[in-house]
């Protein structure tokens, strides 16, 4: 067990000096790393990790896109039967292809002896009980809770997991790049202009046609980011809404995520509804490559400004030219060449 370290609020302060507070709140004592998750969580480290478990599906992705990921030695245990995940993961690494890595629970079901037995450093997951995080600190095991709920907190999450794994350059290099394509977005769709936007209902998969997105979750940023408007006002994360709520709101466009839009066409009392009338309707598919809770939102941000503004860009940008690049970029040549194999910008 590794000796626990503490640091008065008095030598603390004297650390910290009268330096700018950095963004991802990092403190370095003595070769140690010190940073605050984004649940408020101190996460310490004697150096950078060496094996790490991750429990969280976003922080799978940026340890690939950190290339950290020979550094996995637990993922979670959905990941083998979750064909959006396996099927591509498998194309870039084979020890998920061969099912290798081990697979101690997952978010809602963390398997302690198994994490310890593990013998990671550090553990990357989205929530866990005040009781489990206790145990694993005091087994020697640092856990970072990630929540990517937010543009802020998706590039904030990855800043902090490149420090902790010892890859800050690339997670600056990450972040800039996704700081310029989203200005990119801004600028061609024009949305210094509110009046010209389009509006855009977003609908969750498995037919849930009426479930959309509000203005407190990751699709909102993403849908800000393609230089649309959320036809939902709603200050939450996903409301369910009644047929007459969308035929007031009468959008310009709508978004699916992997359904048919034959649920939409086939309900006669939405068919005054601008984009049922128009045939307005679009799907984010392959899933894998529309996750709005990584860098992948660039890609989520790009297709969606192109169903808004496609035949405005249509000389100047090739929207699945741009996906193919933004892929390579947050991947790396070698893996999204491998990735883009498979991929298909058809709607």
């Amino acid at each position: 067990m590794k000796e626990l370290i503490f640091i008065t609020p008095l030598i603390l302060l004297i650390l910290c000096g009268c330096s700018k507070k950095k963004s991802t709140d990092i403190i370095k004592y003595q070769s140690e790393i010190y940073l605050t998750d984004t649940y408020g969580n101190t996460v310490s480290l004697p150096t950078k990790a060496t094996r790490v478990i991750a429990l969280f599906d976003p922080c799978v992705d940026i340890m690939y896109m950190l290339g950290k990921e020979d550094l996995l030695v637990g993922v979670p245990s959905e990941l083998y039967f979750d064909s959006e995940q396996y099927n591509y993961l498998s194309l870039i690494d084979a020890r998920v292809r061969d099912k290798e890595i081990a697979t101690p629970g997952s978010n809602e079901l963390l398997n302690i002896e198994s994490i310890i037995a593990l013998k990671p450093d550090l553990v990357l997951t989205q929530n866990v009980p005040k009781s489990t995080l206790n145990i694993l600190n005091n087994s020697g095991i640092a856990v970072y809770m990630a929540t990517s709920e937010s543009y802020d907190n998706v590039l904030r999450e990855l800043s902090d997991i490149a420090i902790l794994t010892g890859n800050e350059e690339r997670g600056k290099e990450l972040c800039d790049y996704a700081r310029a394509k989203i200005n990119e977005f801004n600028t061609r769709a024009g949305t210094d202009e509110p009046d010209s936007r389009k509006s855009v209902y977003f609908t969750w998969a498995n037919g849930k046609i009426f479930s959309t997105t509000g203005h407190k979750s990751m699709m909102h940023n993403c849908l800000l980011m393609a230089g649309v408007e959320n036809a939902c006002p709603a200050n939450i994360d996903r409301p369910n809404i009644n047929p007459e709520t969308l035929i007031k709101w009468n959008p310009d466009i709508i978004v699916m995520w992997n359904d048919s839009p034959e649920l939409f066409y086939k309900k006669k009392e939405l068919r005054k509804v601008k984009a049922i009338n128009n045939r307005d309707i679009y799907n984010l598919m392959p899933m894998f490559f529309y996750n709005p809770h990584t860098l992948k939102s660039l890609c989520v941000a790009a297709a969606i400004n192109d169903f808004a503004y496609g035949d405005k860009n249509s000389e100047e940008y090739d929207t699945k030219e741009e996906i193919k690049e933004i892929i390579k970029v947050l991947y790396g040549e070698d893996k999204g060449n491998k990735l883009l194999e498979y991929f298909n910008y058809e709607f």
